[in-house]
């Protein structure tokens, strides 16, 4: 990712004893002097050269305040002078002797009041960039963090609470198992049982049979009386013959049971794993510098603002709808109601390129990335597109979704509103390098957060702001996708129509800036959605499209006057 940032000069340290070894002229200034304001703890040093005290002339004492002369301390060299000079080169205050004597001669020497008012004036510039702007990112920072805290305490509180569910389930189904094993086998034992019982009564019969006509032989053989006996041998029929016929029997094998127990870990690869949590890495980067730091007082809605009129770009177009410029660059993309992306001088208003898309289709939405390049969405392709040297080039293809309003961050990452083709979900989704690193749909109620989202933007803060057509609303999530605030137009100043918010921009201080297309306004609201007030006059008709560069100048695409005018505050 590329983010260029200007960097500030830093401000000169007094160096140490070591650093200005070598120099006759520099000094060290003591450790209890460093710029402090209880000037009582200095202890001057005393300077190598001495000298006499010199005739001093008017000219070296240079606009010292009088009110402060007695509270700066006096000069050890000189005692009768105190020390209202500062020498830039050996950085360290010095006095009109010290100054005459030669020993600062040829140096940047001040008036030390002056350098007090311009320590004054950094120290007060970075207070108010840390308590403005750099503050309240950590605070959001903070917020996302605990946000995210508590999110993941809930999560893993619900996993434990599913493992015990899934204990409890397994026992359940266990229990259940062995109840339906125990039926079955009841039923196979009883199935059996009848079966032995029936061939056991069988051969009962069969055996007793046996029995007693052994019983029958043995009395014919026992029986003395001859007569009977003659009788009983002529009516006598062997039945050996009917009992060697055997009849058909069978054996019973029990099949034994061997239960296929699985293993703890083929258990748990059936059930399914603890999923590991995944970390998605923010790329470190740099907060950019306000370029304009104005006075915190708070400005209501009755705080009078002036604006004026630079200029105006006719497109050419029927219908203007987007506008995107460069921050660094003098580059400014305009598209509407045609295949071509026009890219116009910021400062001179003069064409210098047409871009066709490369599927001839309309362009949904344009932005353009910290590096200058050219961006735009084809929402019926359904294709994020960048235009390197000319040529148009394909970044990401969807599928069942359509890509609409798209912004570059200031990580140089891509911020895109994507629909689904059947028009039944919204969301924002992040790319990096052309991969998706997040997805913004629902509030932590799961409640949808996009109906229609028209544009978006991101805030210097790194909020996430969205205009959305269906609902009339901008809904405003943290840059972890936490729901902040929405902002429904300013309630307490009636205006003709419904508030139909369109076009987004943020400016130097992190306001957001939101066309209203139907009332001829652009509302401004700090970074907590208070109204502060509205962006009217410059004869604003259908503002659209919106865009602003790092001096704070607007660009408002108007649809149906076809006009891009630049506007800035007269403040």
């Amino acid at each position: 990712m590329i983010f260029q940032l200007m960097e500030e000069k830093p401000v000169p340290k007094p160096r140490t004893k070591e650093q200005m070894a070598g120099g006759r002229a520099k000094r060290v200034m003591p450790e209890a002097m460093v710029f402090s304001h209880n000037w009582s703890s200095f202890h001057g040093r005393s300077h190598r050269r001495r000298s006499s005290e010199p005739s001093i002339k008017k000219e070296h004492l240079h606009g010292i305040r009088k009110s402060q002369l007695h509270t700066l301390p006096s000069c050890p060299e000189h005692p009768s002078y105190r020390y209202d000079q500062y020498c830039q080169q050996c950085e360290v205050p010095a006095c009109p002797g010290c100054v005459t004597s030669g020993l600062h001669r040829g140096h940047d020497v001040q008036n030390i009041s002056n350098v007090f008012d311009l320590m004054r004036e950094i120290v007060q510039k970075d207070t108010q960039e840390l308590d403005m702007f750099i503050s309240p990112f950590y605070d959001t920072v903070m917020s996302d963090i605990e946000t995210t805290h508590k999110i993941v305490v809930a999560k893993h509180q619900e996993r434990k609470k599913m493992i015990v569910e899934v204990g409890k389930n397994l026992h359940k189904i266990v229990d259940n198992i062995t109840q339906r094993y125990l039926k079955d086998e009841n039923e196979m034992e009883a199935d059996d049982l009848k079966q032995i019982q029936s061939l056991e009564m069988r051969f009962l019969r069969l055996r007793n049979q046996v029995r007693m006509t052994v019983d029958e032989n043995h009395q014919i053989l026992t029986n003395n009386d001859f007569t009977k006996f003659i009788g009983q041998l002529l009516n006598y029929t062997s039945k050996n013959q009917h009992f060697r016929d055997v009849p058909e029997r069978f054996e019973m094998v029990v099949a034994d049971f061997n239960p296929s127990i699985p293993e703890e870990g083929e258990l748990c690869e059936i059930i399914g794993s603890l999923g590991i949590t995944k970390t998605k890495s923010i790329d470190r980067y740099r907060l950019p510098i306000l370029r304009k730091i104005t006075d915190k007082s708070h400005k209501t809605a009755s705080s009078s603002h002036s604006y004026h009129l630079l200029g105006k770009i006719r497109t050419g177009f029927t219908r203007t709808a987007r506008v995107s410029c460069s921050q660094d660059g003098d580059q400014l993309y305009v598209c509407g109601d045609s295949k071509v992306i026009k890219h116009f001088s910021k400062e001179k208003f003069e064409l210098i390129e047409e871009v066709q898309t490369l599927t001839g289709n309309e362009p949904f939405d344009i932005t353009v990335t910290k590096d200058g390049v050219l961006v735009y969405t084809d929402w019926e392709d359904g294709s994020i597109n960048i235009v390197k040297g000319g040529k148009v080039e394909g970044l990401v293809k969807l599928t069942e979704w359509k890509p609409q309003a798209i912004c570059c961050t200031y990580t140089n990452e891509l911020l895109v509103a994507i629909k689904m083709a059947d028009h039944t979900q919204s969301k924002i989704v992040r790319y990096h390098d052309c991969k998706v690193t997040q997805e913004i749909q629902y509030n932590d109620s799961r409640t949808p957060l996009y109906a229609n989202p028209a544009f978006v933007e991101e805030n210097k803060n790194c909020d996430i702001i969205v205009s959305d057509w269906t609902n009339q609303v901008v809904v405003v999530v943290t840059r972890l996708g936490k729901f902040r605030f929405s902002y429904t137009g300013n309630l307490q100043t009636s205006k003709n129509k419904k508030f139909n918010p369109f076009g987004l921009a943020t400016d130097s201080q992190s306001h957001i800036l939101i066309s209203d297309c139907d009332n001829f306004v652009v509302h401004l609201i700090d970074k907590n959605g208070q109204f502060l007030h509205y962006i009217e006059g410059c004869h604003l008709q259908y503002p659209w499209g919106l865009c602003i560069d790092k001096s704070d100048v607007l660009f408002v695409a108007e649809c149906y006057s076809n006009d891009v005018k630049r506007i800035q505050s007269r403040k």
